[in-house]
């Protein structure tokens, strides 16, 4: 039980630091050489409800493939640890559960940004977000074995 209290006290900080990070996007701007990668993001345009659009224009720009990866990966890796947590806390979540979680979370994550004005609603970050949370269900999985 204990142990238990302990998963979740992580998982609700973590939620913090995510909302903090997807949400707000309250972190500062790296700078590589001459790169300067501003996680600030855009906060003007339409909405994408188109699936893998802006997937697809991160992998076709000429942005690089530096800017295309941290946007990329960066939106999976960073809810990987939700599907690992979750499925920690409660070890009879089945892969359906960890899927209705998966886009539930990046949905509360677009959503949120959309209802503060502080982005705009991309369901490919709702994809990438889902397949981290998968992804950290699988990894879990893995290991249990």
């Amino acid at each position: 039980m204990k142990q238990r209290l302990i998963l979740v006290f992580v998982l609700f900080v973590y939620c913090l630091i995510l909302v903090k990070v997807m949400v707000f996007k309250d972190v500062p701007p790296i700078r590589i050489g001459s790169l300067i990668l501003n996680f600030g993001g855009s906060q003007e345009g339409w909405a994408n409800f188109l699936p893998f659009k802006t997937i697809f224009s991160y992998l076709t720009s000429d942005k690089g493939i530096i800017i295309a990866g941290i946007n990329l990966f960066g939106n999976v890796i960073l809810l990987v640890p939700i599907g690992f947590l979750v499925s920690l806390i409660n070890r009879n979540l089945t892969w359906k559960n960890s899927l209705v979680l998966a886009i539930a979370s990046g949905l509360v994550i677009e959503g949120t940004q959309v209802l503060l004005r502080l982005g705009i609603f991309d369901i490919d970050d709702v994809i990438l977000n889902g397949l981290g949370v998968m992804g950290g269900y699988w990894v879990y999985k893995f290991f249990q074995k």
